[in-house]
């Protein structure tokens, strides 16, 4: 879980600093000791690093908790999820929900109910990912009212169904023998050249963790990758003298955390630094917009997300590699 890793990130960033503590939970730290000034920007640097930051706002405070009870009420609990939101925070909160949904959107640029739904979809994508139930039994696990309301829910935030993400998981389970002399056995045919000393290093930048993993699969399977991930655009730049051939990046990267940078500032900010390091953008948007806004920044091209990005990237990337050459 996402959210066991940033306790672990959290605790390692105090541990560096020889500070105690009682409890690390989401959102909130029981330190023993008090902090000085030079702690408290060493941490902040340091959660910076890997994505995290530290709050003192009492209304930041305050949106951050609703963002954890929905998190742990969708990705932490094993009981069907069955409550009635707007209740359950008045009353784990105290404080009307009214006024809780008007600070959260101020806050967020979102409400609470999109934040609700974008935590499900997530939570539906890891299910699916183990293989261990069915559509229909996530759908009653977490409360929708049928699995075409899930499959509604689900395409308007990935833009692909749920039975479309399991092809895209499995494109890396198909056998050999069945690809034959389909494009995918020879869209990265140019890699058979790469030794140990000159594997092609790509960086893979999204903040959507189920679809990095799928992404960092299915490009560790080609022997002639180093593969670096990164969630956000900052810790991309942050990383950018580790040389990559490639970055693969999503355009919206702010979808979880909202004042991170965008993919489309992060390519601007790699332009600035370093112009020649190709940028694929990838998006769930199949807009013509979408794809002339990343061309019109310098991207390299641009890919949709969906059944056949993986083959579309390959494509790519074999494309640029041959031009370098």
């Amino acid at each position: 879980m996402v959210s066991n890793r940033c306790k672990l990130a959290v605790q390692e960033e105090l541990t560096k600093l020889g500070l105690h503590f009682n409890s690390v939970n989401l959102g909130e730290v029981d330190v023993l000791e008090n902090i000085t000034i030079e702690q408290r920007r060493q941490l902040q640097d340091g959660l910076l690093n890997v994505g995290l930051e530290l709050m003192d706002n009492s209304t930041t405070i305050l949106i951050e908790r609703i963002k954890n009870i929905i998190i742990e009420i969708i990705h932490h609990s094993e009981e069907t999820v069955k409550i009635n939101l707007s209740h359950y925070l008045s009353e784990k909160l105290e404080h009307d929900y009214a006024y809780l949904a008007n600070i959260f959107t101020e806050g967020q640029g979102t409400t609470i109910e999109k934040f609700l739904i974008s935590q499900k979809v997530e939570k539906i994508k890891e299910l699916l990912s183990y293989d261990e139930l069915t559509v229909t039994e996530i759908s009653n696990k977490l409360n929708y009212s049928s699995v075409a309301h899930l499959s509604k829910q689900f395409k308007k935030v990935t833009g692909m169904a749920p039975s479309q993400f399991l092809k895209l998981k499995n494109i890396r389970r198909q056998p050999i023998e069945e690809i034959g002399t389909s494009e995918n056995d020879s869209n990265l045919k140019i890699l058979k050249d790469t030794s140990s000393e000159n594997k092609i290093k790509l960086f893979l930048v999204d903040d959507d963790p189920v679809f990095l993993k799928l992404l960092e699969i299915q490009f560790t399977e080609h022997k002639g990758f180093t593969i670096e991930t990164y969630t956000t655009g900052e810790l991309c730049i942050t990383n950018l003298h580790h040389n990559p051939d490639i970055i693969i990046c999503d355009y919206e990267l702010n979808a979880i955390r909202k004042n991170a940078m965008t993919g489309i500032e992060t390519l601007d900010k790699i332009k600035s630094l370093n112009a020649a390091i190709p940028v694929v953008m990838l998006s769930s948007q199949d807009k013509i917009a979408v794809a002339v806004d990343c061309l019109h920044h310098r991207a390299a091209d641009y890919v949709v997300k969906n059944k056949t990005s993986f083959a579309r990237l390959e494509k790519i990337i074999s494309t640029l590699l041959s031009s370098n050459k």
